[in-house]
């Protein structure tokens, strides 16, 4: 003879959720982990500036500074305000034209910035910026442009209110 069931008593199984549960704590500590190693990675908090920004950050009372461009391109660096242009060989050079612009703007660093302008297969002159950068404490910002995206650099100097060096 068979047992009768109580009434209103059910066998609850938790196994199932348990699992999820496990799964959806583990995913959520890799999120964490993620975000806390990307924190790690850049303490100081390197911005990226895009170049719609290019027009006027003089007249902006919150963003005073005035900007120096430095053009990543495959043959080489082109430093802007003064279209002075650098091979390889130039940059391995000690005290070359780079290293003077970036003295410049350490020293003035409450009134000037860098916007690094970076371009296809142009790596290794980004590398070498972006560590010379990276041992200066001056603000930085960049920007990922065409290979054939031409500045009209005069137009530019005249929207930022400066005058070529």
């Amino acid at each position: 003879m068979a047992r009768k069931r109580a009434k209103g008593k059910t066998d609850l199984d938790v196994l199932g959720f348990l699992s999820v549960m496990s799964i959806v704590t583990g995913l959520i500590c890799l999120i964490l982990f993620v975000i806390a190693l990307r924190i790690a990675m850049n303490p100081k908090l390197v911005k990226i500036v895009s170049f719609k920004l290019f027009s006027s950050s003089r007249a902006n009372p919150n963003n005073p500074k005035v900007p120096s461009y430095i053009d990543c391109a495959p043959d080489g660096l082109t430093l802007y305000p003064g279209n002075k242009k650098l091979t390889w060989e130039d940059l391995q050079e000690h005290g070359n034209e780079l290293e003077k612009m970036l003295d410049r703007i350490q020293a003035r660093t409450e009134e000037e910035y860098v916007i690094v302008m970076v371009r296809p297969k142009s790596v290794k002159f980004y590398r070498a910026v972006r560590s010379m950068l990276s041992k200066r404490p001056i603000d930085i910002g960049y920007d990922v442009i065409d290979a054939d995206f031409k500045v009209n650099w005069s137009e530019a100097l005249k929207s930022l209110g400066m005058a070529e060096e």
